[in-house]
């Protein structure tokens, strides 16, 4: 070709991109990969002794065992570049007339990976050889790829110690990754961005759990199953955290791209069995007295071939999990006087005096409650919580209140999963593959320590089936289709209690925060023992039971056209998800403090229906609702994605290249496929038709890509400096996109001032009253747009050093825009009046007192957004009613976007490649993640529903410090070795391979919140006739405010928190300056509560969100490992692996929430604490547990023992 042909190729390829990116770049202004990339590349210069490039040189890639064979040939820059090609290791051949040929072998392509590699040619004959072994040169660096990340090699995978065999915590090698827990899929980040935006694929297709991003999630459970993939079906894996081509995205946090192993002509294959026994183990911090149980078993094999050699192979594995794992679980619980007190009250046992004095409950206040206690009694909900032991403390508004109750309970978790994966080789241009994996997996944990039960199953399943072809020597063409289902379900069983009228199997009792979530992973208990059969099903609320089905299909093609300098790609990606699920719910007794739960008042209670049975508002009687739609039946979310990518990797000058594309990602909107879905309009407070969409998908998704990288000439490839960024997008979590559909479910809240009693046991189920309090999951329907927009930009410097090791410093910055933002509609209005019994309210007003002829509260009337003044609900009508509130929605969870953050980090990565023995990677990273939310599912329901801007702080998982250092040395001793030995001292003592990893970080945010009731009662009248109150004192309301029982003298009810925000609790409260809010006495209470004191009424807490931080992590793994030879072909390898050598205990974040002590303390006054046995808030900021458990990082010394036959 000669130049000017060249030079016009060249201005046809810049104008066809120039044009794709302009118009993107109108269509943003106007308003991940797609390949799922798991083939490698490789390009490079041929080169003469003198430096000049070569022309026309052939380079031809082979790998024996595949029977794969591939050329390109330079162009006129001396480049060659050949795509599309498996991870694998081969043999690289250049030619060139008047040189002579070289030959590289032994070189090493990783997932996902571009190699360059320059060759340089000698003059002489073709025929003259040049042999070279790549894995014996000098470490090379990557001088096309602007792209921040790491690929873990085979060995790595193998080799480095795991605890639980899930490659998830493999990830922390990546530049940018930091963990928040026990390394599961679901507590690993990148570079800021939620865990909801990392993107799994396997062999190309989406692995991930469908409901939530994360593979082997369990609803809001997080990831317990850890067979998802095996790591005996993993040859390598890459993640790329952050500026990634054009052919990267659906996401944008990590890109996680795993390739499966694959038959060769060699017949290979493995037995295993990995062991443990807490005999070996030491015991966990919190373990009393007997150490916690641990019964471990991993085992199963692999076995790979060819069934026509060099046209067809196979591999299949399985992988077999048994665990039985107990852990010590801590809970507050009421006191034994509490228990005394509503047994024994009004009886002749003077056990029930004794214990209303120690509570300091007044006589009159127990006289007033007497009959309520007893129906308390009746129903005998005491006896479904658990006997708590040791001090009592202070706690809701009463002295001696609560106890801690510990033990230590097993759970157990079997999975089983297998995999099989044929290639062939249909002829020289055309290749195919096919793979299927399933993994089954069941869990039984204690759920808490009220006898509750988690039971759950999942059976993921994975399908690929992919075919290649090569046209001429540009073009390549890759068509993928995929099917990821992860249909799993979630349920909870409780035991009879005695002496009770309550069924507790479809029943749950809450005194203050949620339900406890204990599971197999471990984690911080918190709050008080909550008895029942409900557990926390997702973010819609608890229930007994969530049967769901999810299901994509991904349909793939890539093409990939070389031409001279330029490599470009083009792909398509279509998917559909599909999402059938079912949601059982039961009865919620909630109490606002332990107080109203002692004298039986201020009950709400919650009914939450079965989403598959009818309700009520879906029939013509319903007075607040005209729309038909479907009558129950399992619900089925529907959603598809339709993505496009072009890029081109333009090599300008062989030290200099050029990275740019643009990628188009557009979401549907997810729709219920018959239109069952409450979709309220926050605007008008009406119910819209559910067959329209639920919210904006929007359209301009429309994401450019711009890097460069540059090997500067004079410090001879030894220095790359790379800088880059682009804009990219992601769905977000899939759960929170069907929230009307969750809401397609009968719903009533009831508020009981007296409490539980015979008649409102199941009051709340009654399904044949018209909804009322409902309160479905409502969307900003002008406001909110998918998907988040993240734009994000970096710059680096990467160094050659001798001995194999390449140091990178870069800095990786981001702006996140448009992010999911969480809040309350349907808020109680502002204001406050006073008027007279029987009298009209007036409009406009939140609270309204209402008045007796002697200026006595003897009603007070909360008013909403869209409640309905001064009518009532008569025989399913609505009729006048002066002085009355009817309120068909009760407070409202309120999703929207326009959030707002930004993220910036120093990263430094020194990576060693195998070099005399030993191979290095280290990772350390400063950042910083601040904003007013972090999006998708780490969003956090603001505490002040009318200014977003109030909750700008620390991020959810702001670590600021974090570092990951992994090595594998082989011990220089035994036969040709530094110390040589030979026969049996060589067996014995020669061959071993010593290994480690090491993950430290610093806390994360603790974010500290305070129970606040909506209503709270203030003096504001001290001199009216009987008052005895102080000006502006505040108490709580009683439970019981009519006529005969008005408020006390001189108070009146003024609204507490402006709006509500009763059913998030996401209030925080007011910080005393100059107090230390950290313990430093060293014990376990590592919040100091005299820090904090209870806004004004009227008033949201002036603590920043994310103020504080949780404790560090540290932790050091190791592995000595030995092959002894059996055979030339077969080797039995022992290893013994020891996790957190130095068990140091690495504590999870208290509890930090400190509780309702309105009428104890006031407004202003700090939280007391002096000592464990003289405070007032229960087990507020007291550490009680460790990060992990049972099984992965975080928890105390464990040792593993395993062996393994390989052939």
């Amino acid at each position: 070709m000669n130049t000017k042909e060249n030079s016009n190729r060249h201005h046809v390829i810049q104008w066809m991109m120039a044009i794709l990116m302009a118009f993107g770049a109108v269509s943003i202004f106007e308003s991940v990969t797609l390949a799922q990339q798991d083939l490698a590349k490789i390009e490079g210069v041929v080169k003469d002794a003198t430096g000049a490039v070569i022309p026309g040189a052939i380079v031809t890639i082979k790998s024996t065992a595949l029977n794969i064979e591939r050329s390109a040939t330079s162009s006129a820059d001396g480049v060659y570049s050949i795509p599309q090609l498996r991870p694998t290791v081969y043999t690289l051949t250049v030619k060139a007339t008047g040189f002579n040929t070289a030959e590289v072998k032994d070189l090493t392509l990783g997932v996902g990976q571009v190699r360059s590699y320059d060759v340089e040619l000698k003059a002489g004959q073709v025929a003259e050889s040049i042999n070279i072994v790549a894995s014996d040169e000098p470490a090379t660096i990557d001088s096309s790829s602007n792209r921040l990340g790491v690929n873990v090699t085979s060995r790595e995978v193998a080799e480095l110690p795991v605890n639980g065999r899930n490659f998830s915590q493999l990830q922390l090698l990546t530049p940018g990754a930091t963990n928040v827990g026990v390394g599961n899929f679901n507590e690993i980040r990148f570079n800021g961005r939620s865990n909801q935006q990392n993107g799994t694929r396997l062999d190309g297709v989406e692995s991930s759990a469908i409901w939530d991003a994360s593979p082997g999630y369990l609803t809001v459970q997080g990831s317990q199953f850890r067979l998802q993939t095996s790591i005996e079906n993993i040859q390598e894996f890459r993640v790329d955290s952050s500026n990634y081509p054009a052919e990267y995205g659906t996401g944008t946090g990590g890109q996680i791209n795993v390739v499966g192993k694959g038959g060769s002509n060699e017949f290979h294959g493995a037995v295993f069995n990995y062991t443990r026994n807490d005999a070996f183990d030491a015991s966990n911090f919190f373990d009393a007295g007997t150490k916690s149980k641990l019964r471990l078993n991993q085992f199963g094999g692999s076995f790979g071939g060819r069934l026509i050699k060099d046209r067809l192979f196979f591999f299949g594995s399985y992988e077999g999990l048994r665990q039985r794992a107990g852990f010590n679980i801590i809970e507050s619980t009421p006191s034994d006087y509490v228990r005394d007190f509503i047994n024994y009250i009004g009886t002749t046992d003077a056990r029930g005096e004794t214990a209303r004095a120690a509570l300091n409950i007044s006589t009159a206040d127990a006289t007033a409650a007497l009959s309520r206690v007893q129906a308390l009694r009746t129903s005998g909900a005491i006896n479904a919580f658990p006997v708590g032991i040791g001090t009592r403390q202070n706690v809701g508004g009463l002295n001696n209140s609560a106890q801690f109750v510990q033990s230590n309970r097993v759970a157990s978790l079997d999975e089983n999963a297998f995999s099989i994966r044929l290639d062939g080789r249909i002829n020289e241009k055309l290749n195919a593959y096919t793979r299927y994996q399933r993994n089954t997996g069941d869990l039984v944990s204690p759920d808490g320590l009220t006898g509750r039960l988690l039971v759950a199953d999942q059976q993921p399943d994975n399908f690929v089936a992919a075919v290649s072809q090569i046209y001429g020597s540009k073009i390549i063409n890759e068509t993928k289709f995929g099917m990821n289902r992860a249909p799993a379900q979630l349920q909870s069983s409780f035991p009879s209690v005695a002496n009770s009228t309550i069924d507790f199997s479809k029943s749950a009792f809450i005194l203050t925060g949620g339900i406890v979530q204990a599971g197999v992973n471990g984690g911080a208990a918190t709050g008080f023992s909550s008895p029942g059969g409900l557990t926390r099903q997702s973010s819609a609320g608890n229930g007994r039971a969530q049967p769901i089905r999810p299901v994509t299909y991904n349909f793939i093609d890539n093409l990939s056209y070389s031409e001279g300098n330029h490599a470009l790609k083009f792909g398509f990606e279509g998917r559909i998800l599909n999402v059938d699920f079912d949601q059982l719910g039961g009865l919620q007794y909630s109490y606002g403090s332990l107080r109203d739960f002692a004298l039986n008042q201020n009950l709400t209670a919650a009914f939450i229906g079965d989403m598959s049975a009818p309700g009520d508002f879906r029939v013509a009687t319903n007075p607040f609702s005209t729309i038909s739609r479907p009558d129950g039946g399992l619900h089925n979310a529907r959603q598809h994605y339709l993505i496009w990518y072009a890029q081109d990797e333009w090599k300008i000058r062989p030290n200099f290249t050029i990275n740019y594309g643009m990628r188009y990602e557009y979401y549907s909107a997810v729709k219920e496929q018959s239109g069952r879905a409450v979709v309220f309009d926050a605007v008008t407070g009406q119910l819209r038709d559910p067959k329209q969409p639920f919210y904006t998908a929007s359209k301009n998704g429309w994401g450019p890509r711009l890097a460069f990288t540059w090997a500067p000439a004079i410090f001879k490839g030894k220095t790359v400096i790379r800088a880059g960024g682009g804009l990219y997008y992601g769905p977000g979590q899939f759960e929170d996109l069907i929230q009307p559909i969750e809401s397609d479910v009968y719903r009533s809240t009831t508020s009981f001032a007296n409490g539980i009693d015979a008649n409102t046991v199941n009051v709340a189920s009654s399904t044949a009253n018209p909804v009322v309090n409902f309160a479905p999951r409502a969307y900003d329907t002008k406001g909110y747009n998918v998907p988040e927009r993240i734009g994000q930009y970096g710059l680096s410097i990467q160094q050659e050093l001798p001995g194999n090791t390449v140091l990178t410093i870069g800095y990786v910055g981001s702006q996140g825009r448009n992010l999911f933002q969480r809040s309350i509609t349907n808020v109680i209005l502002p204001g406050t009046a006073t008027v007279q019994s029987g009298a009209a309210l007036p409009s406009g007003v939140g609270i309204v007192n209402v008045v007796d002829a002697n200026g006595r509260v003897v009603a007070v009337r909360q008013v909403r957004q869209f409640s309905l003044i001064n009518k009532a609900l008569s025989s399913g009508s609505i009729v006048d009613s002066p002085g009355t509130v009817l309120s068909p929605f009760g407070e409202i969870d309120f999703k929207t976007s326009g959030g707002r953050d930004s993220y910036n980090s120093l990263q430094v990565g020194l990576n060693r490649r195998f070099t005399a023995g030993l191979t290095l990677g280290a990772q350390y990273q400063w950042g910083h993640s601040i904003g007013n939310t972090q999006g998708s599912n780490d969003a956090q329901t603001a505490q002040d529903p009318f200014n977003f801007n109030g909750e700008r702080g620390n991020n959810t998982f702001d670590i600021r410090h974090s570092a990951n250092i992994t090595a594998l040395y082989e011990l220089p001793i035994g036969k040709g070795r530094a110390l040589n030995l030979d026969g049996v001292a060589n067996t014995l003592l020669g061959g071993w391979t010593l290994g480690g990893v090491y993950n430290g970080r610093t806390g994360t945010p603790l974010d500290i919140r305070i129970t606040r009731p909506d209503v709270v009662m203030v003096c504001t009248s001290p001199t009216q006739t009987g008052a005895t109150c102080a000006s502006g004192e505040v108490r709580g309301l009683p439970g019981t405010i009519s006529a005969a029982s008005p408020l006390p003298a001189g108070f009146s009810a003024v609204i507490n928190t402006p709006g509500g925000n009763n059913t998030r609790n996401t209030r925080r409260p007011d910080i005393i300056q100059g107090v230390n809010p950290y313990l430093e006495s060293g014990g376990l209470r590592f919040i100091n509560p005299a820090a904090f004191t209870i806004p004004r009424p009227g008033t949201y807490g002036n603590l920043m969100r994310g103020a504080l931080f949780g404790p560090t992590f540290h932790q050091f793994d190791m592995t000595l490992q030995k092959k002894f030879r059996i055979t030339e072909k077969v080797a039995f390898e022992f290893r013994t692996e020891i996790y957190n050598l130095f068990n140091r205990s690495n504590f999870a974040n208290p509890p930090a929430t400190l509780p309702n002590n309105l009428g104890a303390q006031q407004p202003g006054q700090p939280f007391t604490y002096t000592s464990e046995t003289a405070n007032n808030v229960g087990n507020f900021g007291l550490i009680n547990a460790t990060v992990g458990r049972t099984v992965g990082l975080g928890t105390n010394r464990q040792i593993q023992f395993s062996g393994r036959i390989s052939f």
